[in-house]
């Protein structure tokens, strides 16, 4: 995902976006007159690097490595990152499959950053997780973690999700008078997509100033 001048963004290097809120990233994802960078696929086997400012899609599938991790055992990808980064931004847009006889799916993300030696550390859930529907697009859920002193991390499934159920409101609930003086009502409406163990996720990191917040 790339801001309004990603050339000016691209020349500035990793630290281009630093102390970008969460609502900047939307806009800049989906607000009309901005530039995009091209969201690239990453290689479908192997380590995965991601360089701060270029957007990856990541597929997990049944053909990706499995192991145990604290969170039970997933499909994962190995992320790998050109340099430390001491504080980073990390967003993340969970896109929608279809799967027979289920409909739509995703994949309920965590991450296992590398601490010393091959040890992972404790697990980071990303959340909240944020529905974006849009006409003529996948839907997909957006959301933003912060990483400290990252140079490798594993994206996997939350294997305790599987069975469960993302669920968000997408129109709440009208009470309102009509001109002839009656009322008219509607029920809230709510999207529910079930999690799977497989799915996609495009990954888009960024340094970050310690003194600023996070996404």
């Amino acid at each position: 995902m790339a801001c309004t001048a990603w050339t000016t963004v691209a020349a500035a290097g990793p630290i281009g976006f630093v102390g970008e809120t969460f609502h900047d990233w939307k806009e800049r994802l989906f607000g009309k007159g901005h530039r995009v960078a091209e969201v690239v696929d990453a290689a479908p086997s192997g380590p995965i690097v991601l360089t701060p400012g270029q957007p990856l899609r990541v597929r997990i599938d049944a053909r990706a490595p499995q192991r145990e991790f604290a969170k039970g055992s997933s499909h994962y990808r190995e992320i790998v990152l050109p340099q430390t980064l001491a504080h980073a931004s990390l967003r993340l847009q969970v896109v929608t499959q279809r799967q027979h006889g289920i409909g739509n799916t995703v994949l309920k993300p965590l991450l296992y950053v590398h601490g010393e030696g091959d040890t992972l550390r404790d697990p980071v859930a990303v959340k909240p997780l944020h529905l974006d529907i849009r006409p003529f697009r996948k839907s997909r859920l957006l959301g933003c973690v912060r990483l400290d002193d990252v140079r490798r991390f594993i994206l996997a499934a939350d294997a305790g999700a599987i069975g469960k159920s993302y669920e968000a409101e997408v129109r709440d609930a009208v009470k309102a008078p009509t001109a002839s003086g009656f009322y008219y009502t509607t029920d809230t409406i709510k999207a529910r997509l079930p999690y799977a163990g497989t799915g996609t996720v495009i990954l888009d990191i960024s340094a970050e100033d310690s003194s600023k917040p996070a996404c």
